[in-house]
């Protein structure tokens, strides 16, 4: 039997990367983008990344009137209106959030990548193992080939890790990027010498599955590295840490511990929640929100198969605000039968939020929380419930799958209900002001190219 082989591909600085493929003029330029309501950094590409010590530079200089009393180890995760002032410096192309635009590259890089492998896991929005046990061919070129295919078919640069397990193909792509000019990294191909060389430079803190608690008892205790780690006995990593560790230690031997996994379990419980654009004060608007949210936890419910027989509601004002009122409140409520249909799920939550909501109040966050999921195949009906609405209900099905399919094709909100509100008038939305177009999924927002 062969050897198994994992390779794991990334996309680097992936929501960044998806702004630049669809615009020339930022080839090559640094690129932020933020947070919901245009918060805080939360991705920013190699160039955006190299402005990091003038930051720490600079608020190290402002002393304790500065931004903030620690020194940020880089921009990643900073509030925007603090680092705004380094990003305008520099002419960085900043962006709000494009959900919709990552989730729809996501899911074109990922079928690319999977046309290489015998089996594919996709891990995240931006990262998949693919099975390359058995191949005979040059790896390191056949990673070439991946990167190369998913850079010309949608303009997105992707590292490749090799190794013998998920831990070394993990490894192996964060050296990909950073000591490997073709951002290729093949450990089943080198020298046992050269291996661990590549070990000693990596902290133990960027091994896959070592958190950061993990990490400083083992740096206390001498481990600095992934070739100490690896040195450590099994024994030893059990009993003073846990079986986890055991298992990354013989993943890093080589040894793999951690099957593929096609096919995950379903979610058992659905949260869509979201801080608003700006504070609520009115009811409508409230219940126009709470709407919107659970519309998109059923649609995630239906996609994977499942009903759901509780609802949850909650809603908070903002908990900084020394100025106002403080006020958070959550309700719950159960249908007869368990279902997928936006309609009744919408009717559940509206009366849960009549509960909880008080007048004069600025509210700050709502959420919805669908749980007690079950398969929808699976289903049990009462036979002493009277006219009962169930998921099994054809025209309710129908119309969700109309709505949905839909909805798929034309883009997000293309079919609604009413209550949640027209999108343009939608004054609780998240605030992006520095969105790009949905080059992928919106017809009005299709990239126009002409020739002069």
């Amino acid at each position: 039997m062969s050897r198994p082989i994992f390779a794991l591909v990334d996309g680097n600085s992936f929501y960044a990367s998806c702004q630049q493929a669809f615009n020339p003029k930022l080839w090559g330029r640094p690129v932020v983008v933020l947070s919901n309501n245009d918060g805080c950094v939360v991705a920013a590409n190699s160039q955006a990344k190299a402005l990091n010590s003038e930051l720490i530079q600079q608020v190290g200089d402002l002393g304790a009137g500065g931004y903030r009393s620690a020194k940020p180890s880089h921009m990643m995760f900073q509030p925007y209106f603090k680092v705004k002032w380094l990003l305008d410096k520099y002419q960085v192309a900043v962006f709000s959030s494009n959900y919709e635009l990552y989730g729809d590259m996501s899911q074109r890089m990922h079928s690319i990548v999977k046309q290489f492998g015998r089996r594919q896991e996709v891990y995240s929005i931006d990262e998949s193992f693919i099975d390359l046990t058995s191949m005979s061919d040059d790896l390191t070129a056949y990673g070439e080939q991946i990167r190369n295919r998913v850079f010309q078919w949608i303009h997105i640069p992707v590292a490749v890790g090799i190794g013998y397990s998920k831990t070394q193909a993990k490894l192996a792509n964060h050296l990909a990027k950073k000591h490997f000019t073709n951002n290729v990294a093949d450990l089943t191909s080198l020298s046992e010498v050269a291996l661990r060389g590549f070990y000693a430079k990596t902290r133990v803190g960027d091994i896959w599955g070592v958190g950061q608690k993990i990490a400083k008892k083992l740096e206390s205790q001498g481990i600095n590295t992934a070739l100490q780690l690896v040195e450590m006995d099994l024994q030893l990593a059990r009993k003073g840490y846990s079986v986890s560790l055991e298992r990354i230690i013989r993943e890093l031997r080589g040894e793999a511990c951690l099957p593929f996994e096609v096919k995950y379990a379903d979610k058992q419980q659905i949260i869509s929640s979201r801080s608003f654009g700006v504070p609520v004060s009115e009811y409508v608007f409230m219940e126009q929100a709470v709407v919107s949210y659970v519309c998109t936890a059923a649609t995630k419910l239906r996609k994977q198969g499942s009903v759901c027989k509780r609802v949850a509601v909650s809603i908070r004002t903002s908990p900084f605000k020394t100025d106002s009122v403080k006020y958070s409140a959550a309700e719950k409520g159960s249908l007869i039968y368990p279902t997928d249909s936006s309609i009744l799920l919408v009717k559940m939550a509206k009366h849960l939020l009549k509960q909880i909501w008080r007048e004069g109040l600025l509210y700050q966050k709502a959420s919805v929380a669908l749980s007690a999921i079950t398969e929808k195949e699976s289903l049990q009906l009462d036979l002493f419930a009277q006219n009962p609405r169930y998921s099994g209900n054809k025209k309710s099905d129908a119309l969700m799958k109309v709505t949905d399919q839909l909805n798929q094709v034309m883009g997000k909100n293309t079919l609604f209900l009413a209550s949640g509100g027209i999108k343009e008038k939608q004054a609780w939305a998240m605030k992006r002001q520095k969105m790009s177009s949905r080059f992928t999924t919106r017809w009005g927002e299709l990239l126009v190219v002409r020739a002069d």
